[in-house]
């Protein structure tokens, strides 16, 4: 497969940023939980989740023509700190 020119211009671009710095471009400070969890919600429902917030600590996620998922704020933070946290 062959790589077009804006392709190339693309890799050219992000490899003169890393020989600049010494090192790939990315976030070092995390987020906390709350604003990870906003904007991980803010982020489905633009890709059309309906989130419902039946009591405290457990979420209802309704994507159009599937079963609903229920999950916990636990299971949230669980994701949080075994797959965000870990790219830190």
């Amino acid at each position: 497969m062959k790589m077009g020119t804006a392709q190339k211009q693309n890799i050219s671009v992000q490899h003169r940023q890393w020989n600049k710095t010494g090192t790939p471009t990315r976030a070092y400070n995390p987020v906390s939980f709350e604003k990870w969890f906003l904007m991980g919600i803010r982020r489905q429902e633009k890709k059309g989740a309906e989130f419902t917030f039946l009591c405290p600590g457990l979420v209802k996620i309704q994507w159009a023509g599937k079963v609903a998922i229920l999950r916990t704020l636990t299971d949230f933070k669980k994701e949080y700190e075994g797959e965000y946290l870990s790219k830190f």
